[in-house]
């Protein structure tokens, strides 16, 4: 467990000392260091450190600090001065990072989060994040279909012949990125949402939202990940440049509209070049999101990988195959991950295969199973440390019978109760979706 009042009350120190001495000077020098190699200590349980301010108090790694405003004044009143209402640290940071961080707190530049996160990049600091999204403002629910709107206005305007702007899409990628780090399985939990009339506006943030996930569990940088959270988002973006009767056709395509499907990688990247404000390598990533590892896929290439398209590749295909499609019955999330692990080696690079089969778990978010008491429950949340024993919300009970309000059960801390079976949820006529959307509706009025 982090030293939370160590490592607040060094950074206060670094803050208050650089009021009254230059760069450079002991008073600073010291706490500084000291902050660092407490945060170094911290980054053996865990890649990511985050606090910040919700509702005038300060929440240290979403637990609330008592008598902060008498503690800790010089840092509350640095991030209300700033604008900044979030500060993560990420594994890889160093002295210089954290010694700029504080040059770019206290100086006398008027610039909020967001025009200091490109600052910070600029003074070369890429493993601390400032933002100006308050945690807790919006509810995971809110994100997601904020999300879902944003990719349809981005597709809408380029149909009707417009350059998307990017401020919003960087804006969503924020946010989305905020909620993994935050609450990772609640929201892989709304990406088990496959709204059939908007499915490829849901597709998109879905992949982007399990892209992101990815992206952090390979402890990606900063600006690497928020790239791939783009490419993601936008990966289908060229479809834009496709008929619409083809893309909505319910029927198997013809050879010919096929081959109108395979250019959308192609449109897609040509279409993120005329965007202003995204990542160089956005556009490289759309367009060879559908060549395979092996190099089979489309459009045809010879042309090495960017090391990065396969996040996009294996979070699209996952929730691909976790969909009802014209010619496919949805797989569960367990059986989409064997299918996939049945491609290593041909489609899917084998070391991000695995990390993502890691992170995903042994019985993934959203996943139907039956308890060795007869108890079918939702899996909720994926234990790392015992993969076979998550997490989950009971929704029937021993009898059969469904229950009026789901029961948690945490595995790990259960005896007496095991997974003896996953269910298909189209058996029991049981809605994941409507569960999801249901669990975090409730979880926004708290």
């Amino acid at each position: 467990m982090p030293d939370r009042d160590s490592i607040l009350k060094t950074i206060n120190a670094a803050l208050k000392s650089r009021k009254l001495y230059p760069p450079g000077h002991p008073a600073i020098i010291t706490p500084a260091k000291k902050t660092v190699e407490l945060l170094l200590d911290a980054f053996k349980e865990k890649p990511t450190l985050t606090f910040g301010i919700v509702n005038e108090a300060l929440i240290f790694e979403s637990n609330p600090v008592s008598d902060a405003d008498k503690l800790y004044p010089e840092l509350l009143g640095y991030m209300s001065v700033k604008g900044v209402d979030t500060v993560i640290f990420e594994r890889g940071m160093g002295d210089k990072e954290f010694t700029g961080l504080i040059d770019v707190l206290t100086s006398n530049v008027t610039l909020k989060a967001s025009d200091l996160q490109k600052d910070m990049h600029q003074r070369g600091i890429t493993h601390i994040t400032l933002k100006s999204i308050p945690m807790g403002k919006k509810s995971i629910l809110e994100v997601y279909n904020g999300a879902v709107d944003t990719v349809k206005n981005v597709m809408n305007d380029v149909r009707l012949g417009k350059i998307p702007a990017s401020e919003p899409v960087n804006h969503v990628i924020d946010e989305l990125s905020e909620s993994v780090l935050t609450d990772q399985n609640a929201i892989i939990g709304l990406t088990m949402i496959k709204n059939y009339d908007n499915y490829l506006f849901n597709h998109s943030v879905n992949v982007s939202i399990i892209a992101i996930s990815l992206a952090k569990a390979m402890n990606l940088e900063s600006d690497e990940l928020h790239a791939v959270g783009i490419g993601a988002l936008l990966h289908d973006i060229g479809k834009t440049g496709v008929a619409e009767n083809i893309i909505r056709k319910p029927g198997g395509l013809s050879s010919e509209e096929w081959e109108k499907i395979k250019e959308h990688p192609l449109l897609g990247s040509n279409i993120i070049k005329r965007m202003e404000g995204l990542h160089e390598i956005v556009g490289k990533l759309i367009y060879e999101h559908h060549i395979r590892y092996d190099h089979s896929g489309y459009p045809q290439s010879t042309i090495k990988l960017h090391p990065l398209t396969q996040i996009i590749t294996i979070s699209d295909a996952y929730d691909a195959l976790t969909t009802l499609r014209v010619y496919q019955q949805p797989h569960t999330p367990v059986e989409a991950v064997k299918v996939m692990q049945n491609f290593s080696g041909r489609h899917f690079n084998p070391d991000i295969l695995n990390v993502f089969v890691s992170m995903i778990g042994a019985f993934p978010v959203g996943t139907l199973v039956r308890l060795s008491t007869n108890e079918v429950g939702v899996v909720t949340a994926v234990n790392k440390d015992a993969q076979d024993r998550p997490t989950l919300k009971a929704v029937y009970g021993p009898d059969g019978t469904a229950l009026p309000d789901p029961v948690e059960v945490d595995l790990v801390k259960t005896t007496g109760k095991s997974i003896i079976s996953t269910v298909n949820p189209a058996t029991l006529d049981f809605d994941i979706a409507a569960f999801f959307e249901h669990e975090a509706a409730l979880q926004a009025e708290l």
